[in-house]
């Protein structure tokens, strides 16, 4: 009994400070009850009928709903033998077309290092709206350390594949990039020129897009659709990546290459996708994407093209200022090389590896970008009929 009398009033005590602490943890919990609810918010999947609203919002911003509706939809080529048609979650212009009769609009910028901009750098790059080809390679810059000029090496190879490209296939049809890789490789090694580069060839045939990837270069499919940011019931027209390229190394910054020595070459990966009207291709060398990451990109893109987007006008006349962005703002990150609290996809692929690195990376960036769009039948060819090299390139410096 004594026992239990003096347990009682430690029993009640008990009941008094776990009241209190209950109190407080409802006060407590009461101040933070709507960030909490803007978390529970995050994670919460969207329902459909939250979907439908916004698409009603975008139909009364872009005059006509953007989207499919779901009955509308077929899932693919395997359901019933019906033909496959867009994802409705997708942006698509009046009148856009897929299939055959798309072509490529080019733009393309190349910002070498400054310590290299005498010698043109070592980044090389190639468009031909005629073979609807694009190209860029990025000389490996230990060579230069033997006294060799990556940046010839780089141009020629990509010089090489492109008549490759060009001897080997009529303009209408597609060519075989690996093969068009293999010839200047052959061309170069008879040439006894020495040096080494990354490569990277694109073509478009119809409607898929074949990409050709050796090294760290890099590509990104991009694709206008409609995106709501957060804390807004307004949607944008924002470009989601459909296919983005993946880095062929050996170890950390040690890439795939062709090169004068006798290795073997090492084989390049060969990727196809299906594109339409409306699509951005991306092509760059690692300066480019060693410093931006792939969200910061589409940011660019967003910037230079939106507006066109939204207003329906020519989006072709926008993208040099796109390829000129990107290579300005690589390299202005670049440049941020004793910045330590500048985190970096180079960066975090060094910490990846172990190694110390933080800020930018200074180093040649080049951009090819390219639209793709419906043929014009009385479209010029768009290569130089003098000397047949493509309308873009710094083959010659």
């Amino acid at each position: 009994g004594m026992v239990a009398c003096l347990r009682a009033p430690a029993r009640a005590a008990g009941r008094r400070a776990a009241a209190a602490v209950a109190e407080a943890e409802g006060a407590r919990s009461m101040e933070v009850a709507p960030t909490a609810g803007i978390a529970r918010s995050v994670v919460r999947k969207a329902s459909l009928r939250q979907r439908r609203a916004a698409q009603h919002r975008a139909s009364a911003i872009f005059g006509s709903s953007p989207w499919l509706p779901l009955r509308d939809v077929k899932l693919g080529a395997g359901d019933a033998g019906r033909a496959p048609r867009r994802h409705f979650s997708d942006f698509i212009s009046p009148g856009a077309a897929e299939g055959a009769g798309l072509r490529l609009a080019f733009a393309a910028a190349c910002l070498p290092h400054p310590d290299k901009a005498q010698k043109g750098g070592e980044d090389a790059f190639f468009a031909s709206p005629q073979r609807r080809a694009f190209g860029v390679a990025d000389g490996v810059g230990g060579w230069a350390e033997s006294g060799v000029d990556p940046g010839e090496y780089s141009r020629c190879l990509l010089r090489y594949a492109h008549e490759g490209i060009v001897e080997h296939g009529i303009p209408e049809k597609k060519a075989d990039l690996q093969e068009a890789l293999m010839i200047a490789a052959r061309r170069l090694h008879e040439s006894q020129l020495q040096g080494g580069s990354t490569a990277l060839l694109g073509q478009l045939n119809g409607s898929t897009m074949g990409i050709l990837n050796l090294g760290d270069s890099g590509a990104m499919l991009l694709r206008p659709a409609l995106r709501t940011p957060p804390g807004s019931d307004q949607p944008l027209l924002f470009p989601r990546v459909v296919f983005r390229s993946s880095d062929q190394t050996h170890y950390f910054n040690c890439p795939y290459q062709l090169g004068s020595s006798s290795a073997p070459i090492e084989a390049p990966d060969y990727v196809r996708v299906r594109v339409r009207t409306g699509d951005i291709i991306v092509a760059a060398t690692d300066g480019v994407f060693d410093n931006l990451f792939d969200h910061q990109v589409q940011a660019l893109v967003a910037r230079h093209l939106g507006g066109a987007w939204r207003s329906g006008a020519s989006v072709e006349p926008q993208l040099q200022g796109l390829a000129t962005s990107i290579v300005k703002q690589a390299q202005r990150i670049g440049q941020l090389e004793d910045q330590k609290d500048v985190i970096t996809p180079f960066a975090l692929a060094a910490h990846s590896e172990g190694l110390p690195f933080r800020g930018g990376k200074l180093d040649d960036t080049t951009v090819v970008v390219g639209l793709v769009c419906t043929a014009k039948a009385d479209e010029g060819q768009g290569e130089d009929p003098k000397d047949g090299l493509p309308q873009l390139n710094n083959f010659i410096r």
